[in-house]
């Protein structure tokens, strides 16, 4: 049985990827995502519960945690997704866009590298990077061409400019350090559990609702379609077949301007609903001004894989997109909480923005998509939960619902609640109760590293630890039961904030009862001892 290490698994074509393994193949998936606004656990249903499936939230830029996945796991190969990837969005906030696109790009490859060294004979013959990235690091095209794997980079947005960074990175450490790294370059993609900012899932959604829906320029920029299950098709492909240091572009061979796209989507919408008022959908397009910089053509000549993999598409696009109309009609529960929270399919890349010109600085960079409670990040202590929050924004600024008490278990009900702050570089040493629960919650100002230890002896996961990276960068609730050591620190540059609603009081104002703590920050023997940085 191989291992693969999934990067942004699950997001949109990361979990249609890990989905299609999972369902199709024996291998063993460790799925490492930060859970972002576009990656949803929801998306994961049926393979959460795979014991072939092992989820790890974090981010890639975490080298720490990187390091970690790889020498537990010693993955067979890599599959790099994590991303992000909307155009509009890095107009507005570029600077997020190189965090992840290009530092968290160089962090997975220098620690890929390192553990590709360690290894010998087959196992290091056999290992592969494949490094999924876009057509829009070509440019633009005119009316006529195509891009081949020898096109130049010329990108035009920011977005592409960050992808464009993270192939040379890939590049480099092929031919620098001989690391066997694969690319691979695809074009648009649509299909189900899309997040509603991209062109085809908004355009489907506001036309069942009767919203506007908005066309950019005169709707005669041209991009090529590919079906998300083709390109999985294809990542299996190069994974298995790929060589190293070859890269390998991945289209749909359906070129359709923008204004045509929506025309078909409409239609299928005006299909498969025929009770709605506000038919035909297509009255509903509206044309806006068009986005900064906006690339005109993009169409990929897919020839070297097909010749050399096998590789073809396989969904024509008119009936992709009516079988992709239909899964979003019948899954309004997963719409419904994607759709919830900050992005409320409002037109994103204007730069113009209500609040201050880096937003994340003011709402947590989580994913603010759900409304309903998310469920619990597999976690190997028993007893620990990490829950993860989601904030919801308005006027006002932003909310998190930390917990409700008639959704909490009996044992966790809170006896008190508290708030501290932390300052950079400062932890709360390890420590345990013998008897009180804690019920954490990490949401920002800044980023927290966790750490849990489990030394009760009589407890299935005893001498696991976990160490997760939780607050501004993903809020998460974080359940601690008596007997499992833990400890914070704060690894950002800010003040951050602490909540507690333990399950038992602590000695308050005036009073003399014994706290329920063991400090084994204060113990020179204790095994349960923070990492130095």
């Amino acid at each position: 049985m191989s291992t693969i290490l999934v990067t942004g698994g699950a997001g949109f074509i990361g979990g249609a990827f890990v989905r299609r393994l999972i369902a199709d193949s024996d291998a063993r998936i460790v799925n490492l995502d930060k859970l972002t606004y576009a990656g949803n656990l929801e998306s994961l249903a049926g393979v959460m519960e795979s014991p072939r499936h092992v989820f790890a939230l974090g981010d890639i830029g975490d080298a720490a945690l990187v390091g970690r996945l790889f020498s537990e796991h010693r993955p067979d190969a890599v599959v790099h997704f994590a991303a992000e990837s909307h155009v509009d969005r890095s107009i507005t906030s570029p600077e997020s866009f190189v965090r992840t696109n290009v530092l968290g790009t160089c962090t997975l490859l220098a620690a890929a590298l390192e553990y590709w060294e360690s290894l010998s004979g087959e196992r290091r013959a056999a290992f592969r990077f494949v490094h999924v990235s876009t057509d829009e690091v070509y440019g633009s095209l005119g009316p006529d061409g195509y891009f081949t794997e020898s096109t130049p980079h010329a990108p035009n947005s920011p977005y592409a400019a960050s992808k464009a960074a993270a192939d040379h990175f890939a590049r480099a450490y092929h031919h620098t350090y001989g690391l066997p790294v694969v690319t691979t370059n695809c074009s648009n993609n649509y299909g189900p559990y899309q997040f509603p900012e991209k062109l085809v899932p908004l355009m489907i959604l506001n036309a069942v609702e009767g919203k506007p829906l908005p066309v950019y320029g005169k709707g005669d920029n041209v991009r090529d379609w590919l079906h998300v299950d083709d390109h999985v098709a294809a990542l299996r492909q190069v994974l298995d077949r790929g060589q190293p240091g070859e890269v390998y572009n991945i289209g749909g061979r359906e070129e359709k301007q923008n204004l045509d796209v929506v025309r078909t989507i409409c239609a299928a919408v005006d299909e498969l609903r025929p009770d709605l008022p506000h038919r035909p959908c297509e009255k509903l397009i509206e044309f806006v001004t068009d986005r900064p910089g906006h690339d005109f053509r993009y169409a990929i000549d897919c020839t070297k894989i097909e010749r050399e993999l096998g590789w073809r598409p396989q969904h024509d696009f008119p009936t992709g997109i009516r079988d992709t109309v239909a899964w979003y009609l019948a899954n309004e529960d997963w719409v419904a909480g994607v759709s919830t929270g900050r992005y409320q399919r409002e037109r994103l890349g204007l730069r113009q923005q209500p609040h201050s010109p880096h937003p994340e600085s003011r709402i947590p960079n989580a994913a603010p998509q759900a409304s309903s409670p998310q469920p619990p990040i597999p976690v190997p202590i028993a007893g620990v939960e990490f829950r993860p929050l989601r904030p919801h924004a308005d006027a006002r600024g932003w909310l998190i619902e930390l917990f409700r008490h008639d959704e909490l278990d009996e044992r966790l009900h809170p006896a008190m609640a508290y708030v501290s702050e932390t300052l950079p570089g400062v932890a709360r040493g390890p420590h345990e109760h013998v008897e009180q629960t804690d019920l954490f919650a990490f949401f920002g100002p800044g980023d927290f590293r966790v750490t849990l230890w489990d030394g009760r002896p009589d407890s299935p996961t005893h001498g696991a630890k976990v160490v997760r990276t939780v607050g501004a960068t993903q809020p998460m609730a974080v359940v601690v039961p008596p007997g499992v050591v833990h400890a914070y620190e704060n690894v950002s540059e800010v003040p951050g904030w602490v909540f507690n609603a333990p399950n038992r009081l602590y000695a308050g104002w005036g009073r003399k009862e014994a706290v329920d703590e063991i400090r084994h920050e204060d113990d020179a023997t204790s095994p349960f001892r923070l990492e130095s940085k």
